[in-house]
């Protein structure tokens, strides 16, 4: 009995894990989305680089087709605001 509680709890675990990166990652395309726009560049370029590379890679995209500098900082601020903003929703 000690044992299957165990691994019961570890795929408890588990699947909370998975789906806070999975949450993560949402809000990481929601903020990288909204910043896209907010500076007038490509989307699909944006998010299709943070699905195959990541978070740095995409945001080298953002500042690399716009010439724009501080894209991280921006990153940053909105990704705070966002989590501000759904703090008070709860």
């Amino acid at each position: 009995m000690g044992i299957e509680g165990r691994d019961s709890f570890v795929r408890r675990e588990e699947c909370k894990a998975a789906w806070e990166s999975e949450v993560e990652f949402a809000e990481m395309a929601r903020v990288l989305k909204a910043l896209a726009v907010e500076l007038g560049q490509d989307t699909d370029a944006a998010l299709g680089e943070l699905a195959a590379h990541g978070l740095g890679a995409a945001l080298g995209v953002l500042a690399g087709q716009g010439e724009v500098s501080g894209v991280e900082a921006d990153y940053l601020r909105r990704r705070a605001m966002s989590r501000v903003d759904a703090s008070r929703l709860q």
